[in-house]
């Protein structure tokens, strides 16, 4: 036209409307569940989707209740990292989990079911990362040893003084953990 504009058509508004989902939220909300197995178990004999499946959602919709349908759905399984020795005198290892998932159908939210002792949101379990601070803090080891010891990589000779894992976890974990090891509850 004239003006530099163009016309928009029918077959133009179509085509924006399909491309309108990526000013929506593409992830959904995710939460993790702790399993009452602990990871040994877990790898040994992994839960079927029944045993494994969360007695609710967050949202509060109960899984199974009476009279109705599932109120969370099997929604497959996804690997997940373990790194971290399996006990304080073993090496190192990097496992890998099979965890459920689950799609609640109230809020569309999935959980993910994980064995207890995997940390949310981190590539350490709960043991490999409470041995390397009570070795750090309360021992007083050096960082190399904690990281030859803890760390999953092999340590090359570039970084063996610092480990800014360590003060990560500090700072995550420092203050509730510093009060478990002097016996008094968080």
């Amino acid at each position: 036209s004239a003006t530099g504009k163009k016309k928009v058509t029918p077959a133009h508004r179509r085509r924006a409307s399909r491309r309108s989902p990526l000013t929506r939220p593409t992830r959904s909300s995710s939460r993790i569940v702790h399993h009452a197995l602990d990871v040994k178990t877990w790898l040994a004999s992994p839960p079927t989707v029944d045993a494994a499946r969360p007695s609710a959602c967050a949202c509060g919709v109960a899984s199974r209740e009476p009279g109705r349908g599932l109120g969370l759905h099997g929604h497959g399984v996804r690997e997940r990292q373990l790194r971290g020795p399996v006990s304080p005198d073993a090496a190192s290892t990097t496992l890998v989990l099979v965890c459920r998932r689950y799609r609640c159908t109230t809020c569309g939210a999935l959980l993910l079911v994980v064995p207890r002792g995997v940390a949310p949101r981190k590539h350490y379990g709960f043991a490999a990362i409470a041995m390397a601070l009570a070795l750090w803090l309360l021992v007083g080891e050096p960082v190399r040893e904690i990281r030859r010891r803890v760390c999953a990589w092999p340590v090359t000779h570039a970084c063996t003084s610092v480990w800014p894992t360590l003060r990560r976890w500090r700072r995550a974990f420092g203050d509730s953990f510093a009060q478990v090891a002097m016996g008094r509850a968080p």
